[in-house]
């Protein structure tokens, strides 16, 4: 696999480089994002950031509908149809201002339904303008990226989160209203639309302009039902658990299970840009090289493993000192909901090279019914224990779906490529070693060391054991390197 990546002619060489500004995007919105959402945190308080975080999960479930699988359509058949483009641009944008009129009446019918009180209600409705801004967006990035060009899209997202960044901080100095605060996010996103409409309309002359033909939109919405079907799946599965939270525990629950969220959500740019390097490779073995497929994927599983557990493991014991000294005393009841969370990292993790494996075996459909039957254990569980645990029955529910999910794409796995048991096992008890080893580093300097200097020296020691036990070889280290360079 690193010979593979390193060639200048391989097939996938061109796919690994055009990822590389998008994945270094992706590590740097993360990082600003989380830091962002941090302050905010700390600043408006755990009810209003619940309130904050339940609007645009609220309609983050609806923007799945609006955009119905229509931007992957787009990037897919822009790439190899050259020219339709426009028509397909036309059409696209017709359907979607149809749809974005009946997605804004059920947001309005549903949310009324809920019987949520009057703020709860305005939040959700500016989110609304947000959702249908960032829906038009999306598309117009589709759109770009089916032209092989993922630089303008990279920049935009990092400028996105810079002008929250700054715009938030300077709307903190006078106000906590989440509404105030929403605007913020509506700016933003106006900014991405302009300048991702200026990008179509100038560089790639593309008109925006609106046409509707009936027979080829009923067409493309055949087409693209698919790729919807597994999105909104996905979309469900990743916001509905604070729906229930809002409805059954209230707002301030919501901001309590908000946070632990946002920090585990925040690593998963590492599995992300695994994927993004590895998936071009997967696609060209799955066709030429099936003995190289078994090897690599079964390389990114104990490579995904190496940065999960420790990971999952340090802040698991670190959970208390992290929410006292950067988010404070308000959020203590977020310390066992981190808890909790922070071991569904190492499933996440490996559901990424096993969806990648899935989706570069043609194996779409499989993997579509895998997290259509995981959203279906989400809501059940949720429903089931948020009622009696609150926050603390989210995040159980969460590890609970995560380990269906991992479970059934286990097995559609297992039908491409034979998992090397025997590798897996031997690495991932040494793996545990060396945690442990870094675990009681972390307890026994917990009163003597500064709190981010004992993470920094037990997560070094853990490095050093992964060389020490060999789980890590210098040229595990090169081919890691590349990956993140590439």
């Amino acid at each position: 696999m690193y010979n593979y990546l390193m060639e200048n002619n391989s097939p996938s060489n061109k796919l690994v480089k055009n990822t590389g500004y998008f994945t270094m995007a992706l590590v740097i919105q993360k990082v600003i994002s989380f830091t962002y959402f941090s302050f905010l945190a700390t600043q408006i308080g755990s009810e209003k950031i619940g309130q904050y975080f339940f609007a645009i999960s609220f309609v983050t479930i609806f923007s799945v509908f609006l955009d119905f699988g229509l931007s992957s359509l787009l990037t897919r058949e822009i790439a190899k149809a050259k020219e339709s483009i426009q028509k397909l641009v036309s059409n696209v944008i017709a359907i979607k201002l149809v749809t974005s009129v009946i997605i804004l009446i059920a947001i309005y019918i549903t949310i009324n339904l809920l019987n949520y009180d009057l703020n709860i209600k305005n939040l959700v409705y500016l989110s609304c303008i947000t959702m249908l801004i960032d829906s038009f967006t999306l598309t117009f990035w589709a759109i770009i990226r089916g032209k092989h060009n993922l630089s303008f899209e990279s920049i935009a997202s990092v400028v996105f989160q810079v002008i929250v960044l700054i715009l938030g901080y300077i709307t903190l100095q006078h106000t906590h209203d989440p509404f105030l605060l929403l605007i913020v996010l509506l700016v933003a996103s106006s900014f991405n639309l302009i300048f991702s409409g200026s990008v179509l309309r100038f560089k790639y002359k593309i008109s925006l302009r609106p046409i509707l033909n009936k027979e080829f939109a009923k067409k493309l919405i055949l087409i693209a039902w698919p790729f919807a079907l597994a999105a909104i799946f996905m979309r469900i599965s990743g916001s509905i658990d604070s729906i229930f939270l809002s409805k059954f525990s209230g707002d301030q629950a919501v901001g309590y299970y908000s946070l632990p969220y946002k920090i585990t959500f925040a690593f998963q740019f590492i599995p992300m840009a695994f994927v993004a390097s590895l998936y071009p490779a997967f696609t060209h073995f799955f066709n030429y090289e099936k003995e190289k497929l078994k090897n690599t994927f079964n390389k990114s599983i104990i490579y995904l493993l190496i940065f999960s557990i420790p990971i999952a493991a340090g802040i698991s014991v670190m959970a208390r000192t992290i929410i006292l000294n950067i988010y404070q005393e308000q959020y203590t009841p977020s310390i066992l909901t981190l808890q909790i969370l922070i071991f569904n990292l190492p499933l996440i993790f490996l559901t990424f090279p096993m969806g990648a494996l899935l989706n570069a075996a043609n194996l779409q459909k499989i993997h579509t019914r895998n997290i259509g039957f995981t959203m279906i254990v989400s809501i059940i569980a949720n429903i089931i224990l948020i009622p009696i645990y609150s926050h603390v029955g989210a995040a159980i529910a969460s590890i609970l779906a995560t380990i269906c999910y991992l479970i059934l794409n286990t097995i559609s796995s297992h039908q491409v490529v034979k998992f090397n048991s025997k590798d897996i096992g031997s690495n991932l008890s040494r793996i545990i070693l060396a945690c442990l080893i870094m675990v009681l580093s972390l307890f026994f300097f917990k009163d003597k060391l500064h709190w981010l200097f004992n993470i920094v020296l037990s997560g070094t020691l853990y490095m050093i054991m992964t060389f020490a036990l060999r789980i890590l070889t210098k040229k595990d280290l090169l081919f890691v390197k590349q990956i993140f360079k590439k």
